[in-house]
């Protein structure tokens, strides 16, 4: 099973109709589009991505679906729009979703970085409401995605050590394949 299908298996599994929902890094719209889909009229996905061009090619794949109306989209670093997102919607979002990285077939200069992604995970946290999920695939084979993979990989043994249910996955390949970090919010914390 790819990473992108076991994402999608959980949200499946976790989403209810109504559901706020957050695509951090929307690229090209597939995760957008499974949220929206899963959280129904009545819900709501956040979209967000640094790039114009990724937010259009979101747009147009929720169009074809027929689901432009349940998305909120903002062009804008990930790290600073969940900030802002915290003013409204602290402790309510059932799922947040990161695909780290670049976008495919755009400017590989163009990439999330370590930095940002902490500011971004620790924004996302304060946003998850209580069972909440978090789901973080780092991609490792570019420059720059060691090292932010790394800092994925501390924040979420961090979490772990106070408590809350955190689980990896990455396929078995030889040369630095993604991997997936995925943690449940518990309650109480």
């Amino acid at each position: 099973m790819q990473l992108t299908e076991k994402v999608h298996q959980l949200l499946s599994k976790h989403l209810q109709l109504g559901d706020l929902t957050i695509d951090a890094t929307a690229g090209n719209g597939y995760d957008t589009q499974l949220l929206a889909e899963k959280v129904g009229t009545e819900g709501t996905v956040i979209a967000i991505d640094i790039q114009e061009r990724a937010l259009e090619a979101t747009r147009a794949k929720l169009a074809a679906a027929q689901l432009t109306e349940r998305a909120i989209f903002h062009c804008a670093d990930h790290a600073i729009q969940l900030k802002v997102l915290l003013a409204t919607h602290s402790s309510t979002a059932a799922a947040i979703v990161f695909n780290l990285g670049y976008l495919p077939g755009s400017d590989k200069s163009i990439q999330t970085e370590s930095t940002n992604t902490q500011k971004a995970l620790d924004a996302a946290y304060q946003l998850l409401r209580k069972g909440g999920l978090l789901c973080v695939t780092a991609y490792r084979g570019h420059p720059g995605g060691m090292e932010e993979a790394q800092a994925v990989a501390e924040w979420m043994q961090a979490q772990k050590a106070i408590g809350h249910q955190v689980e990896s996955h990455q396929p078995p390949a030889s040369n630095n394949p993604p991997i997936l970090w995925v943690l449940t919010k518990r309650s109480g914390l």
